[in-house]
This record gives C-alpha cells, sequence and structure tokens, in this order.
C-alpha cells in the first residue's frame, strides 16, 4: 500500500473499523466488526476458539513453567495464533452486508503472553512479550493495521495499559449517570464512568478473573478446563472465612489502580484453610473470591456521594452463573446488566472499546496514552502496511 497517510483516515467521515483480539488460554481470537459516523453500527463479529495444542502451550507459558519452553515452539505459536487471527477476520467480514465487506483499518490486539518489569542491576523496565503478526494481518487484506498497543504505552513511561477509556466513555455515553463497566477475563477489570462529566473515576485490575476458577477446575475434572455456567461452583458452599483471610493478600490491600502478571494470584491456591475444603467448596470460595474482590475495591474506591446507576458485566467469565449471584449478593441494591443489553456481545467489550479508542485517536481527539515524564513515541500505536 503506497501514499497512505493518517489524514485520508481523517477525512473519511464514516470509518469501517475491524478489531481483531487475542483473547486468553480458554477463549480464543475475537474480532468485531463497526461503523462509526458519529454514531457506532456493529456489522459482525466472531471467534475462533483455540485448537488444542494452541491452549496448551498457552497454559504451559502462563504456569510459569518458561525454562521448558522452546523456541520453536513459540516460533510456531506465534504463526498459528496469526493464522487464526486471519480466519476470524475472514469469518467476520463474511458475515457483514456485501456494501460494507472491507474495513478501512484494522486495530490488531496482539495476544499477550506476559507484562511486566524486567531488567538488571535494579534498572527495571516495563516490557511485554506477545504473538501475532500485525505485517502478516495488513498484507492478507491489504488494509492498515495499527497495533502494539501496550508496547507503545510502555515506551511512553506507561505499565501497558491497553487504550480502551475512551471507548469505554462512548459506550455509556446515553445512559445518564455513573456506571460500573466489570470486564471477568483472566482478570477481573473494573472501570467507574462518570456519563455527566466525560469522565474516568477509577480504572484498576480488581483481582483474579477465571484464571483461579480455571485452575481449580483442572484439580477437580480430567475432562473440563473452565466452569461452564457456573454449575460446578453452585455444587459447592463457600467458607466464609477462608474467603476472609484470602482477601487480605497483601496485593487486594494495596489502594489506586493495580495491575496483575500472569502468575500473580496462583500463591493463593496454596492457602492452607484454602486446600482443606472439599473440591466443590474450594472451587465455590475461588469463585466468590472473584465477586468479593470486585466489590471490595469498589468500596474503597468510590468516592461519590450518590450511589452508581448500573453495573455492566462483559468478558468470557461473566458468563459463569453462580459468579453472577454472588455479585448481586455483594451490591444488593446496584443493578446488574449484561453488556449486550446494549448490543454488544458478552465477550467483545473490550475489544470493541479499544476499537471505539482508536477510532477516536484517528479523528484527532487527544488520548492520553502516557504516563511517562518524556514519551518518545507519538501514537497509541504502531502502523503497518501491505
Amino acid at each position: 500500500m503506497t501514499g497512505f497517510s493518517v489524514a485520508k483516515l481523517w477525512k473519511n467521515k464514516k470509518r469501517r473499523v475491524l478489531v481483531i483480539s487475542g483473547g486468553g488460554p480458554q477463549s480464543g481470537i475475537q474480532c468485531i466488526y463497526f461503523s462509526f459516523s458519529g454514531t457506532w453500527e456493529i456489522l459482525g463479529h466472531a471467534m475462533v476458539p483455540y485448537p488444542q495444542r494452541v491452549t496448551a502451550l498457552l497454559e504451559k507459558f502462563s504456569s510459569g513453567t518458561v525454562d521448558q519452553f522452546k523456541t520453536s515452539e513459540l516460533a510456531w505459536l506465534d504463526l498459528k495464533i496469526t493464522q487464526l487471527m486471519a480466519e476470524c477476520a475472514k469469518t467476520t467480514l463474511a458475515s457483514a452486508p456485501r456494501s460494507a465487506s472491507l474495513p478501512h483499518l484494522i486495530v490488531l490486539n496482539k495476544l499477550l503472553l506476559w507484562k511486566g518489569a524486567t531488567g538488571e542491576n535494579s534498572q527495571q523496565q516495563n516490557w511485554d512479550l506477545n504473538v501475532g503478526d500485525a505485517q502478516y494481518i495488513a498484507s492478507a487484506f491489504n488494509v492498515p493495521v495499527i497495533s502494539d498497543f501496550t508496547r507503545n504505552n510502555m515506551i511512553a513511561g506507561g505499565n501497558g495499559t491497553l487504550p480502551v477509556n475512551p471507548g469505554n466513555l462512548a459506550i455509556v455515553s446515553k445512559d445518564p449517570g455513573i456506571s460500573i463497566l466489570v470486564n471477568i477475563g483472566v482478570f477481573s477489570q473494573t472501570t467507574i464512568v462518570d456519563t455527566s462529566k466525560s469522565a474516568i473515576l477509577s480504572d484498576s485490575v480488581t483481582g483474579p478473573g477465571t484464571c483461579l476458577i480455571d485452575k481449580t477446575v483442572r484439580e477437580l475434572s480430567e475432562n473440563e478446563t473452565f466452569d461452564r455456567d457456573g454449575t460446578l461452583a453452585a455444587q459447592g458452599c463457600v467458607d466464609g472465612n477462608c474467603l476472609d483471610t484470602l482477601v487480605t493478600s497483601p496485593w487486594f490491600l494495596q489502594n489506586g489502580s493495580k495491575t496483575a502478571t500472569a502468575d500473580q494470584f496462583d500463591e493463593l491456591l496454596d492457602t492452607p484453610s484454602l486446600k482443606a475444603l472439599s473440591p466443590y467448596d474450594r472451587l465455590a470460595t475461588v469463585t466468590a473470591l472473584t465477586a468479593k474482590a470486585v466489590y471490595n475495591y469498589y468500596r474503597t474506591e468510590y468516592k461519590e456521594t450518590t450511589q452508581p446507576d448500573r453495573i455492566y458485566l462483559s468478558g468470557g467469565g461473566a458468563n459463569n452463573l453462580t459468579l453472577q449471584e454472588y455479585l448481586k449478593a455483594y451490591f444488593q441494591t446496584i443493578p446488574i446488566k449484561s453488556i449486550d443489553s446494549l448490543g454488544i456481545p458478552m465477550d467483545m467489550r473490550i475489544p470493541f472499546a479499544l476499537g471505539l479508542t482508536v477510532n477516536s485517536f484517528i479523528s484527532g481527539v487527544n488520548i492520553p496514552f502516557e504516563s511517562g515524564p518524556a514519551p518518545k513515541i507519538s501514537s497509541i500505536g504502531r502502523w503497518y502496511f501491505s
């Protein structure tokens, strides 16, 4: 592709944006396709689950056994994830109206394997390791691709935060008052939005999402890798004393915005009071931990005098009905809704918010993507062309 410039995209007031995003080990590749001309319209979406070998390698990597990870496996994983991304994109575009079958740009959120502080001699710097080749995608579709969002944030001095909050503001822009967005993926991410002020009041990882639930399920059953609809946790009882012990772990007691590494909460599974429980009670208690951690964060960080108006749930873990019941028990008087009540598929809120953010950036909106004192880049992502 020659002669491309962001200015050409800026002049196009009705853009079609395809977002491709790599999910966690028990998820897959997510794609959502939308148009935007003052308001957004979702044109199609799809998910391609990971093959068994991909899931096994992702779990192997996230388990911390990197010393057993071969370089050839990493190369194969990069290639396979890229091919799955292209497959998911084709499936999504095929479901769109023929007149809208070609996007103006592709937003690629690579599959994040790891991010955190690295370095030597106490000179720590945040960095990430991801898979998914943006150049391949740009060449396959002959469409400009913008990617490397976590990496750009780190270069600018941040900790690798994905730029989604301008998109989150757009998603709830028509809802008066204050909304809490809770996304339950591998971790739980809680974002509090005040529409009247067009402001993000708070945004943080609040604790485990499905990471401990999935690991507990695999200990419980050889045939299951996640708790489908929460049916297994529903067979157990929450141990309140054990739960109170778990939430006093130092990470939970930190105030303000927090991040988490892939193995952040693994040591909680070795808590003696948790290990002493029956398998189903252990799963119920770990499931309740996800809900209680979200509630405790809200109770600590929410400073407004009026109660929030609603909670929107999203992410694959939000399909866990037992977890939903625990959240309702904690939040009581605040209505809890699925994000699909806004016309957004349950698994797609984060990719969609990223796409809306990038679209705003192209339109010239100032996106506060960096937190460093002297950022060395001027874009939220890196462009790739065919």
